[in-house]
């Protein structure tokens, strides 16, 4: 038996050489198809099937605090350790919370983002260092010597992958550090949409006091289900623990706890687009497959003859198809090939969009278990190519083949087979075009949406000192945030020059719930939040915001006892808090400092990103905040021109201020706004470029079975011809099948569009499913691409000669 197949392959091989436009349109087909789905088939595994390198990560879990305003907030120190020494069903409870830290090096100082953690976090997750070891329990006594555990890429990068340098000290934040570990490679923690990641890890060390202190809330908190335990038995524990929290600290009231499974949280925020647009490379691959099927169809024409001979021969069913499916695993072994090379390059693409945007694709790979589902993927392709073609050949009457009846042309099952797999094609395609389009609309309308300030000419930038230089918020104001921003202020080409606690577009920064003079002081989870933004005076001419009422802040609203606190609010909250009523002189009560006053009014910005509306705000100045930080967000704009031109003399002017300062993050703004709608520019990215493969693919589908088909008619036509038809007549007689195919395509493909663009609900952002422009717009892309694509076998038709077609073959 093997040598017939051999044979057959073998006979595959040289008939596909001497058609190489079938032939290479197949496996260009296929091969489109093939990678696509491979590449995203790989981002799936990665982002939602692979799961974290920790030990049985199914039994960890994140832990939130609920609160009237969401359900994913961080602890305040007091709650989480009423809540990790007193749990059963938990093995334990780890905190994290973020900071930034000054590394000095011999020749240079680098800025790196820090997370404090507690010593139980690495027994938790249940990973082991590189070299030497991570952090423990112990590590968290303040008394203890200060220790560090490195990151896998700053211990090659400063380090040199040295490990003798566990054991060694580093000067951190001004202090002596030693490193007594190398965390593992790429170690990430997921937490909801995002990821946890440092090249620093330093243990959380807290007082007593600062213990039990239940003032501000920024503890991440994780635990693992102690033997036996379940989400359900878990959260029963955590509602009842803080139930006696609320008893004790009843200002916690509205507040409580959720627990969710790490992994399931991590994957929640992309599973949805991930698997849409899993669907839509489905779809690519189908109208691939179906291209394919519509090019071995019409080669199934030109081996009549064969298939008659071979039937009236006595050829059984089995040997009568096996050279259609030859042909067909040929062309799918070759797609697979070139396939592959396409998704490689497709990964390393998508990898790269998603660097910044999607934190699950990191070290996104094709792996053998994904090559595997590719072969698989490729053997169902090929039995879907030929299952037409092959079935059509045991449908050839030999004595109508070999009789040279219609010359050996397509009878009319033959056309309405291909002309079924072109609507398929059309139908499908419309859906992706449809399915673009809407996204497109969506990611328009965000990026549209105005940052309530002109960010053309905004150079932003961070500035870290070392805590033990400046170990109070005086000595931080006085000796360094203010002569930096009236240096900067001095550089040639900068207009105006301030800081912020956290740049725009970033972060939702930290919120408090406000309560105005007058006010009960009871359920203070009750009351509205509002978000904070400590600024210098001079951040207003930076973003250039418009004063709607009262006064900016000003240099002399300072610490001074005779200075009145005092805060500018932006519209939002006015519009939320006063219907209609004057603020100005409205006083609330901010933190421990007593009453802050509203001085001034000041149009909105987009603090928190271009997602939703922008948030009720307070600005106050950095002279009466409290700096628990020593990074400082810059904001400089220039007159004109490039903001990045001035970069290198605002950081030199940063240094002649403080040489130790560590300098990073110098982008204009204009990047940190693309930056915040990355996740929804990724997804258009690949949705757009399958959108425009399907559409190519489908058209080239409509073309060719056109094509094949005058090719077919060439003695019907040549007849039409002679016996005196128009050019408009035989062009319109070809013409009207494929418009036919392409309004049935059409039609089949908006009641399909109905059902399927509502998935995209969250991807649309504001724009409807149902968005009648787009609809139109979509199907008039189609339907013209369509008519194009019939206007050359069109044209053709018209050229026949009448004596080359009435001659026998």
């Amino acid at each position: 038996m093997a040598t017939p197949v051999f044979s057959d392959l073998r006979e595959a091989v040289r008939g596909l050489l001497r058609a190489p436009v079938i032939s290479g349109s197949a496996i260009l087909c296929l091969a489109l198809g093939l990678g696509s789905t491979t590449a995203i088939a790989s981002a799936i595994d990665r982002a939602l099937l692979q799961p974290p390198p920790f030990r049985d990560p199914g039994q960890i879990v994140d832990v939130y605090r609920t609160a009237p305003q969401g359900n994913n907030w961080p602890f305040s120190n007091g709650t989480y350790y009423d809540l990790a020494n007193n749990t059963r069903q938990l093995t334990g409870i780890a905190a994290i919370s973020y900071g930034t830290s000054l590394l000095t090096l011999p020749n240079d100082a680098l800025q790196e983002q820090s997370l404090y953690v507690t010593g139980n976090l690495f027994p938790i997750l249940g990973v082991r260092a590189q070299v030497g070891r991570l952090l423990t329990p112990a590590d968290e006594d303040p008394g203890q010597t200060p220790v560090a555990v490195l990151g896998d890429k700053l211990w090659q990068t400063r380090f040199g992958g040295d490990p003798a340098i566990v054991g060694k000290p580093i000067l951190l934040n001004g202090q002596q550090v030693i490193v007594v570990g190398i965390a593992p490679k790429d170690f990430r923690i997921p937490r909801g949409g995002g990821v946890l990641e440092s090249q620093l890890w330093l243990p959380l060390r807290l007082t007593p006091q600062q213990r039990a202190s239940r003032g501000s809330n920024y503890l991440s908190a994780f635990g693992r289900l102690a033997p036996g335990a379940t989400i359900g038995s878990a959260q029963a524990e955590m509602n009842r623990l803080f139930a006696g929290v609320v008893a004790v600290y009843p200002d916690a009231r509205g507040e409580g706890v959720r627990i969710a499974p790490l992994q399931a949280e991590a994957v929640a925020a992309v599973r949805t687009p991930l698997l849409l647009t899993f669907g839509a490379v489905l779809m690519v691959l189908l109208i691939a497959v179906t291209n394919v099927a519509s090019l071995l169809l019409a080669r199934g024409v030109q081996r009549r003859r064969v298939t008659a001979i071979r039937a009236a021969l006595g050829a059984s069913r089995w040997n009568i198809m096996r050279p259609v499916l030859m042909e067909s695993v040929v062309l799918a072994g070759a797609g697979l090939l070139v396939g592959l090379a396409l998704a490689w390059a497709g990964v390393q693409t998508i990898g790269a969009l998603a660097a910044q945007r999607l934190p699950q694709l990191a070290g996104l790979h094709i792996d053998y278990r994904i090559v595997g589902v590719a072969v698989a993927i490729a053997l169902v392709a090929a039995v879907g190519c030929a299952a037409a073609p092959a079935w059509r050949t045991l449908s050839v009457d030999p004595q109508s083949a070999l009789s040279g009846g219609r010359g050996g042309g397509m009878g009319r099952d033959q056309h309405r087979a291909l002309g079924a797999l072109v609507v398929v094609e059309v139908a499908l395609s419309l859906v992706l075009i449809l399915g673009a389009g809407l996204v497109l609309k969506g990611f328009s309308r965000l990026t549209g949406n105005s940052p309530g300030f002109d960010p053309d000419e905004i150079l932003t930038l961070q500035a870290t000192v070392s805590r033990q230089a400046y170990p109070d918020s005086d000595a931080k104001i006085n000796r360094f945030v203010t002569p930096v921003i009236a240096a900067i202020e001095q550089v040639p080409g900068v207009a105006a020059a301030a800081s912020i606690q956290l740049l725009p577009y970033q972060s939702w920064g930290w919120n408090f719930n406000i309560r105005y003079e007058g006010q009960p002081a009871t359920d203070m989870t009750r009351l509205p939040l509002a978000e904070i933004r400590i600024v210098t005076p001079g951040f207003f001419q930076v973003t250039q915001q418009r004063l709607i009422a009262g006064r900016l802040l000003r240099e002399s609203d300072d610490d001074r006892p005779s200075s009145q606190a005092v805060a500018v609010v932006n519209q939002a909250l006015v519009k939320r808090d006063f219907h209609g009523r004057d603020p100005i002189g409205a006083r609330f009560y901010f933190g421990d400092t007593g009453l802050t006053t509203i001085v001034g009014v000041v149009s909105d910005i987009r603090n928190v990103g271009p997602y939703n509306p922008p948030s009720p705000e307070l600005y106050a100045t950095y002279l009466q905040g409290q700096l628990g930080t020593a990074a400082f967000p810059i904001m400089v704009r220039v007159r004109h021109g490039d903001p990045t031109a001035i970069a290198p003399a605002v950081r030199a002017a940063i240094r002649r201020v403080d040489p130790t300062a560590a300098v990073t993050d110098v982008q204009p703004i204009n990047d940190i706004i693309a930056l915040s709608v990355g996740q929804p520019r990724f997804y258009l990215i690949l949705l757009g470029t399958f959108a425009i493969v399907a559409g190519v693919l489908a058209v080239a589908g409509l073309y060719g079975v056109l094509g094949y088909s005058v090719a077919q008619r060439t003695r019907e036509l040549g007849i039409r011809n002679a016996l005196g038809s128009s050019t408009g007549g035989l062009m319109r007689l070809v013409a009207r099948q494929g418009v036919t195919l392409v309004a049935i395509g059409v039609a089949i493909g908006l009641a399909g569009a109905v059902v399927l663009t509502r998935l995209l609900t969250r991807m649309l952002y504001g724009v409807s499913p149902l968005d009648l422009p787009t609809w139109i717009a979509a199907s008039t892309v189609l339907i013209a691409s369509g008519v194009g694509a019939t206007l050359i076998p069109s044209f053709r038709a018209t050229r026949v000669d009448p004596l080359t077609a009435m001659r026998v073959e």
